[in-house]
């Protein structure tokens, strides 16, 4: 049974497969916010984090797509910096749910080199939303346990440099200056007082630590994104 959805022409689409061009499925560019962007399209934005070129484009078209894909963390050649990055499951196709007057339109769309067809005289090839929607799932219980092991894999490495930061702070207020209060919130009431260098060491242990503050906070943005309705 294939996917029998109607639009407002009463046109009814199913899911097709296309042929990506090299290089198209590759992450694009990250979207900048708007400045008067609202809480809905920032949720937008966020759900759209690590789409493809190819996505991106027929999304910007109109046309749904699908294409089924894995994160993984890699290793950047010339800084050595560890970066998190999606990559095609199904290398070189993606899914489109259109209507037959859309073959055209999808056609037209930059990154898209064909349809997949049973053989070059019959039209393309209708795969079933069962088929589909079996991929979907399982692309989000994936995408679950990603968000979760990456949320982990951050908390652990910022209890270590929390820990790290704390002690250059402890090395700058003597034993003496120090109260029952957390070191930063301490560090943050007597910053006047310090010495200009030591003020300058201890602004920028401050800033690190709410550098991590917005980095804990935008991975759990993403991950509130992932259970919103798209």
């Amino acid at each position: 049974m294939t996917m029998v959805a109607t639009n407002s022409n009463r046109q009814t689409t199913a899911w097709y497969a296309v042929r990506a061009v090299p290089g198209y499925q590759r992450m694009a560019t990250i979207l900048e916010p708007a400045n008067d962007e609202t809480e809905e399209e920032k949720l937008a934005r966020d759900r759209r984090k690590g789409e493809s070129i190819l996505e991106r484009n027929l999304r910007n078209g109109g046309i749904d797509v699908y294409m089924p894909s894995f994160w993984a963390i890699t290793q950047h050649q010339r800084t050595n910096k560890m970066l998190e990055r999606r990559f095609p499951l199904l290398v070189g196709y993606a899914f489109v749910n259109i209507s037959q007057r859309d073959f055209e339109r999808v056609r037209n769309i930059d990154g898209v080199m064909c349809f997949l067809r049973p053989s070059a005289d019959r039209g393309p090839i209708v795969f079933p939303d069962t088929d589909v929607g079996s991929l979907m799932f399982a692309d989000f219980q994936k995408r679950q346990q990603w968000e979760r092991e990456r949320t982990e894999r951050l908390v652990l490495s910022q209890n270590h440099r929390r820990n790290s930061l704390n002690k250059r702070l402890g090395l700058i207020f003597p034993k003496g200056r120090r109260k029952k209060i957390p070191l930063r919130m301490m560090a943050e009431a007597a910053i006047d007082d310090l010495s200009p260098a030591s003020r300058q060491q201890v602004l920028k242990i401050l800033n690190e630590l709410k550098a991590m503050d917005s980095e804990m906070e935008a991975c759990r943005a993403s991950s509130t994104a992932l259970y919103s309705v798209a």
